[in-house]
């Protein structure tokens, strides 16, 4: 497979993130259950999953899984546990939306740095 080739098509696609193989789902807002109501995606520990409405823009899309993997590597890392750096659902969230949001503006404004990490991430020869 061309290590070039992207898709689109991420519901049910796997991340390992730390430990953890994680799913994610385009899901519909479940209005009963208070389900995606207010955001445009979740994370979800305990059923290692994410998240994300269906129907976004391609940039939201991909602003959304970025924001939901930096919660994920967040829990993960053991940051949000208390005593940890983003304790507390504004500590965490602030700083999760800022990064998800200034790395796609990142890879946005430089398309080729994308392409970069791709190649020397995946490239076997580390030279």
């Amino acid at each position: 497979m061309n290590i070039y080739m992207v898709t689109r098509k991420i519901n049910k696609k796997k991340i390992r993130i730390g430990y953890n193989d994680i799913t994610v789902y385009l899901t519909k807002p479940n209005f009963k259950k208070d389900n995606l109501t207010d955001c445009y995606g979740q994370y979800l520990q305990r059923e290692n999953k994410i998240e994300i409405q269906p129907d976004l823009n391609k940039i939201e899309e991909a602003n959304v899984l970025l924001h939901e993997i930096f919660h994920a590597i967040a829990y993960t890392s053991g940051e949000t546990l208390e005593g940890g750096r983003l304790h507390g659902e504004n500590n965490e969230e602030s700083v999760v939306n800022n990064f998800a949001n200034y790395l796609t503006q990142v890879f946005r404004d430089n398309k080729w740095l994308l392409h970069y990490f791709v190649k020397n991430l995946l490239d076997k020869t580390k030279k």
